[in-house]
Formats: structure tokens, sequence, C-alpha cells
């Protein structure tokens, strides 16, 4: 074993005994790759935006994520792009370059990289080459000068000029090379990864606290001075828990499944296709890319999303211990006040599952937050319902920022039970979710208001998935 960390950081191998609960944007920019810039250093603002390339069935995937929140312990055996890594001639600008040169794209500069690293990341990745789906690959990237119209326009000139593009060979980095999108080292970097051994990384601090880390994305906000000086285990790279399956009648989610690989998951979109309509609702496109389902349910927010989404599903989370004896606790039942759960120190968790719903059923998930995209919420959603000629036969629903947990609405819920739908039955259950929910006045708004919104959110639920019985005009609240 080795304290090490192995990389390789644009066209350098890295082997560094550093520690790895520092973010890899303090280490590119202590080693002068100052083209990464820090700006919010929460995964914010886009500003810091990285390339990571990692060895997926024998092929380099990249994908972009935040270096203000992705610890070097997750980045050995992999490679890191930044800015400078791009473009190494130092005398022609790569075609996403000079189409922000023509655009006029870029004023102050500060956002730039992170916008250019973001667009060649969609390069590397897509398919086919759309306009739509570039401007969303920048997901995560704010511009505060310059206006974002030019930018659309310099990915639309991209787009249009590259169409055919990724199509043109099996070997899309050979492609992208040839045009001058990336250096010619990319094509050995699939060679050069392999040669790095993963296993041999003794991926452990020693400190005075104990974290379970995977993503980061909410560790390295709220406290990355305390995670330097902690015994961390990670847990990122861990291909035991980076799954999703079908089950014996169920879906089965590893604890390190990113929040991109479950929203982008055929088999989480066969049984819910309105999954996809909800993806900007969760963080940005960065943000995503790390973030992963352990971290975010066992962060234990009470305004959690995926939180949200997860408790809705009526799930289960299965925890491990050092010896791997597993304990399975129901996600309604694994808050117990806020921020604490009912995972003991030395566990972690290791997937969770929930059963596949009995046609015919309805799913939905509903938010309100201060601003539309990369914003928590104020207070959300999520609902689960099973019918049989329009009698309720199993109903699941969460509500989030009215409680000083994640909610899961019980008295609710039997009270639907067996229940035949209907606009009355609706009211009624609305007041009793506002009766069970017990908000605090914080920055995200008053505890009145936030009681308001879990009821209009629970008649957003049932008029989106049963126009046919309620409407908006049915629901007047007094």
């Amino acid at each position: 074993m080795t304290r090490n960390i192995k990389f390789i950081l644009n066209n350098e191998f890295i082997n560094a005994d550093v520690n790895p609960a520092g973010v890899i944007l303090d280490f590119i920019r202590d080693n002068q790759l100052t083209g990464t810039k820090e700006g919010c250093k929460e995964g914010d603002c886009g500003a810091c935006t990285v390339l990571i390339g990692e060895l997926k069935n024998d092929e380099v995937v990249y994908k972009s994520i935040n270096s203000c929140l992705f610890p070097l312990g997750n980045v050995h055996g992999k490679h890191v792009v930044t800015i400078e890594g791009i473009n190494q001639s130092g005398k022609e600008l790569t075609p996403i370059q000079q189409a922000f040169v023509e655009e006029g794209a870029s004023q102050c500069g500060f956002c730039t990289p992170g916008f250019i690293i973001s667009l060649t990341g969609y390069l590397l990745s897509a398919e086919s080459l759309d306009a739509k789906d570039a401007l969303y690959s920048m997901d995560g990237n704010i511009c505060r000068c310059t206006g974002h119209n030019s930018i659309i326009r310099a990915a639309e000139r991209i787009t249009s000029k590259f169409n055919k593009l990724t199509g043109q060979s099996e070997n899309k980095i050979q492609v992208l090379a040839d045009y001058g999108f990336v250096p010619d080292y990319f094509l050995h970097i699939k060679e050069r990864l392999s040669k790095i051994d993963k296993a041999e990384f003794h991926r452990e601090v020693n400190g005075d606290s104990t974290y379970f880390v995977s993503g980061g994305s909410d560790l390295f906000v709220q406290i990355p001075d305390v995670m330097m000086k902690s015994t961390i285990k990670f847990l990122y790279d861990n291909p035991e828990i980076k799954f999703i399956r079908e089950e014996n009648g169920h879906i089965l989610i590893g604890s390190t499944s990113t929040v991109n690989e479950v929203l982008n998951s055929k088999i989480m979109l066969t049984y819910f296709p309105s999954l996809f309509n909800f993806i900007e609702l969760f963080g940005s496109l960065p943000i995503r890319n790390s973030a992963t389902i352990g971290g975010n349910l066992n962060n234990a927010s009470p305004i959690g999303d995926m939180t949200s989404f997860f408790l809705g599903l009526n799930s289960t989370i299965v925890l491990a211990d050092r010896d791997d004896n597993l304990r399975e606790i129901p996600m309604r039942d694994y808050y117990l006040s806020y921020k604490k759960t009912a995972r003991n120190g030395d566990e972690y968790m290791k997937y969770l599952y929930f059963k596949i719903p009995t046609k015919p059923y309805y799913f939905n998930f509903e938010k309100v937050s201060k601003r539309t995209y990369l914003d928590i919420a104020s207070v959300n959603s999520t609902i689960l319902i099973e019918t049989s000629d329009d009698i309720i036969s199993d109903v699941h629903i969460s509500a989030g920022g009215v409680s000083a947990i994640p909610l899961y609405l019980r008295k609710t819920r039997d009270f639907l039970l067996n229940k035949t739908l209907s606009v009355d039955l609706i009211k009624d259950a609305v007041e009793m979710a506002g009766n069970e929910a017990a908000p605090i006045s914080d920055a995200r708004g008053a505890a009145d208001y936030k009681k308001l919104l879990l009821k209009r959110l629970l008649f957003s639920h049932f008029i989106k998935l049963f126009p046919e019985i309620i409407s908006i005009k049915d629901t007047v609240i007094d």
C-alpha cells in the first residue's frame, strides 16, 4: 500500500505524497495552473470546472466536475484536465476558444476557462452534436459580465460547424485531436491510465474524527478545514457499491452512484419516464457528476432533493460495518433528528432499494426554491400512488423543508389508503399533511409560508397526475 496519489494532470504524471482530503483546485493552483479559478468554492459558479477522465470498459470517459469540492483522494488513477491542458501549443486557439473570440463571448475572462472546459467535455462525451445539449453541458457555469447570449452563439457555432464530427470515426479522441479540439497527448491517456494500479492506493487519512467520503460535494462546502485533519475513508471508487440494477421486483442503487447516473439510468427511466424532466432541478451538471446518492442521503438535510425523491419511493437503506455485516433500515425511520441518522459511526451506506410499483402507478416530484435552478429547496415533495379502479391501493408521500428531518407523511398516507380518489378526499389529505408538518421560519421562508407551500405542492401532485379528477379551480385554500 502507498499513501501517494498517482494521476495524470494534463500531460504530466503526478506521484504526490499529499493529504488526499485536500481538494484538486488547491493542488492545481499551487502547481501554477492558475487558469482554473476559485470563485464561490461552493460548486455554484463553475469557474473551477475541470475534466476528470476515467477508464471504463476500456475507454476513457470524461466528465466535468467542480474542482473546488472534489478531494484529491478521488483522482487517483484518473486524468485531470485543466484549461492549460487542452491547448499546449501556445500558438493556435482550439476551435472552441476561437468561437468564443469571434462571438465576443469573453470579457473579464474569469469564468471563460470553465465554459471552455465544459464544452470540450461535451465534445469528448457526446454521441452526436446538438446545440441544446451543448448548452446543457455548460449547466453550472455562470458569467456575470459578458452576458450569456454571446456564449450561446459560440456553442451554436461549434455544433453547427462540427455537427458530423463525432460520427466520423470510432476513435472520437483521434478525430478531436485531428481537428485541434484537444492535444495529441490525449491519444495515449488510455494506455497511461491502465498502468496505474488503482488498488495500491491506501484511501484513508488518520485524524481525530471519522468521515466516509464519496463525491465530497456536501462535506467540502460545510467543513473543508475539518476534513483536512480527520480520518477519511474514501468510498467514491469502490466498484462494489457503484451500481444500478433491477432484482427480484426491486431497484437497487449503490451508494456511490452519482445523481447523474441515477437520473439518466435506463432502468430508472423505464419505470419513471418523467424523471428526465426533473434533472435540471437537482443542482448543476458538474455537481450531479460528482455528488452521490449515499452522500446526499447521509447528509440528512431536511430539504435534500434526492432525499425527498427516495423517501417518496419508500426506500430501504442498507448499512454495512467494517466486517461487512449488513443492517437494513426503512428510510422513513432513518432520520432521528436534525442532521442525525440511525447509522452508527463505523457503518456506511452500501446501497438502497425500493419496490418497483405495480401498474397503474403515478409518480411526481415538486420543488419550490428562490431560484428555479442551482438552488436548494424552500419546500419539496415526492409522491408515488398505485391505484385500482380509482381506489388508492398504495401511496407514499415525502415532504422536505417542513420539519427538522426529511418528513414521511405517515398519517396522510394512512388516511388516503384504500379510499376512492375524489376532490374532497384530496382536500382533506392536503389539510392533514399541513397538520403533520412543523416548519420553522428561516432564510428560506416563514413557517406559515412553508406550510402553505407544502399544501400547494400536494395539490400540484394531484392536478398533474389526476387532471380528470381535480383542477386548479378546485384547490382554493381559505
